[in-house]
């Protein structure tokens, strides 16, 4: 007899965690939107942008993989296996360890980036070699924003300890802080009427400054359970997580590492690099609402369940609860990127031809949302098993896709498109690679009952396609190019909420939502 998913008050509190957890990643991303449109009002989509947004590579990629459980897959199964296995105060002084080592290690590897920035900075853009004034003004930006790199990833290895305890709300809010920060410097940048790169130089510093707040903030909430204390002894389980641990952050970061490919290949067409990077910024949004749920909280579920009778019962309702979130926001990427693009950035030095490029980007990256949460659930169940390897591998496979299909098509017209296209296909290799192993390992047995839900949610989106189909016409006169902004934004709010009520509805009467912890069941 199939096992049940879970009881009812244990999917009730993952339902619950993982909301509170996707809230403060959804309030980080709008702020992180707000601060995009300032961005791109300020910076454009010209050299400047390019050199100032290839930089911002490395502190989103670092930022990205960390807030989206990064360092929580190697962490926190071995922090609980320690406490389980030897009491409290074991796991502490692990903690404290832990810290330690990667603040020493860290403060090693910024003091070499800020020596060899310029060849930091082709590695994350190489088509910048052919621009030297671009390469040089992405390497000043590099070397402000290099501090971050240090004191966010510290922050973020105390916060894997609250996670770990199972409190998870100032760690999911930290973001958000860090987001708020550079948007009051970007209205201020803005009522000063500072020039572009004037405002990159100011705006790379204060991302530094984003990173010590975030610090600051884990250190005040780890007050209550109390700080572990940092020690440089090098016990048996700092061996532990070094040998897995380095494996699951690089799997744990195959989707970052992908995009950052992308930006490789954009960086070999003109403004290519501030349109991908807009773009992203959009998939970002639902990408980062469900994956950062899947690599906080699932995780510690399926770690302590690992201990106990396998996470394997939680694969099924994780991987429902997913897809009813990428599926419509999927839909809504492919069907409205014109509209979002607009409405979001079409703005003071943001013009028609950087709105064509980044719209192109966007439904791309849409195409392959739903893959990208379906490989983040899937690689989960490795992760609390302590078994970096197959998701190592499917994330080299992932990567590899990107450049081949990147780098084959990249002169076949607009290179920001062609890059999201190659990060799409390597998001589909990865998921089906790990649900392949899953299916061949008998670890994942959908029944007709566990993939009911995922059907009804792709009939709902579909539904869903209809009715925005038929809204875009209906609203084509605010949404056109033209328009004032406030009427675009209205145009795409009509959207958004026609779409949501129409994919929750549809939803409600196929079923998409049955297999959801949304409300007690008997037995």
């Amino acid at each position: 007899m199939e096992k049940p998913a879970a009881s009812a008050p244990e999917s009730s509190r993952l339902a619950r965690d993982s909301a509170v957890v996707g809230a403060a990643t959804v309030a980080s991303r709008l702020l992180g939107f707000a601060r995009d449109v300032l961005i791109a009002r300020l910076l454009g989509g010209g050299p400047v942008a390019d050199a100032f947004l290839a930089a911002l590579r490395l502190p989103n990629l670092v930022r990205r993989v960390l807030g989206e459980g990064g360092l929580n897959a190697p962490f926190v199964p071995l922090y609980l296996a320690i406490k389980g296995e030897r009491g409290e105060a074991a796991a502490r002084d692990f903690a404290g360890e832990a810290a330690a080592q990667i603040g020493f290690l860290l403060l090693v590897l910024v003091g070499l980036g800020e020596l060899f920035a310029p060849w930091l900075v082709l590695g994350l853009a190489g088509g910048f070699a052919e621009a030297p004034e671009t390469l040089a003004l992405a390497a000043s930006y590099t070397r402000l924003m290099l501090p971050f790199l240090f004191l966010t990833t510290l922050a973020a290895m105390l916060a894997a300890l609250l996670n770990a305890e199972k409190r998870f709300t100032v760690a999911a809010l930290a973001p958000a802080l860090m987001n708020a920060i550079l948007l009051v410097v970007l209205l201020l940048l803005h009522a000063s009427e500072t020039q572009p790169e004037a405002g990159a130089r100011w705006l790379a510093l204060c991302t530094s400054l984003t990173g010590l707040a975030h610090l600051v903030m884990i250190l005040v909430a780890l007050r209550g359970p109390g700080l572990p204390r940092p020690s440089l002894r090098w016990s048996p389980d700092m061996t532990r997580l070094v040998r897995t641990g380095g494996a699951t952050l690089l799997a744990a970061s195959a989707a970052q590492l992908v995009l950052l490919v992308a930006t490789q290949i954009a960086s070999t067409g003109p403004g290519a690099v501030a349109a991908l990077y807009y773009a992203d910024r959009v998939f970002q949004l639902p990408l980062g609402f469900v994956g950062v749920a899947m690599g906080t909280v699932v995780l510690s579920d399926m770690a302590l369940a690992a201990n106990r009778e396998g996470p394997d019962a939680m694969l099924g309702q994780a991987l429902a609860l997913g897809l009813a979130l990428a599926l419509p926001a999927a839909t809504a990427l492919v069907a409205l990127a014109e509209p979002i693009v607009s409405a979001l950035f079409e703005y003071g030095r943001f013009d028609a031809g950087d709105r064509a490029r980044t719209a192109a980007a966007l439904a791309m990256f849409g195409y392959g949302l739903p893959f990208a949460i379906a490989a983040k659930v899937f690689g989960q169940v490795y992760f609390a098993r302590r078994a970096p390897r197959l998701p190592l591998i499917s994330g080299g496979v992932a990567v590899l896709v990107a450049a081949f299909v990147g780098f084959s098509l990249a002169d076949q017209g607009n290179a920001a498109e062609m890059a999201a296209l190659a990060a799409t296909c390597a998001f589909v290799a990865q998921a089906c690679l790990l649900g392949g192993a899953l299916l061949r390992d008998g670890i994942w047995r959908p029944s007709i009952g566990s993939l009911r839900p995922i059907a009804a949610s792709l009939g709902a989106s579909a539904i869903m396609l209809a009715v925005l189909e038929l809204l875009l016409r209906l609203l084509a006169t605010f949404l056109a190019f033209d328009q004032l902004a406030l009427q675009r934004v209205g145009g795409l709010g009509l959207l958004c909420l026609g779409g949501v009520a129409s994919y929750g509805a549809a939803g409600l009467m196929l079923g998409a939502f049955g297999a959801l912890p949304l409300r007690k069941r008997r037995g």
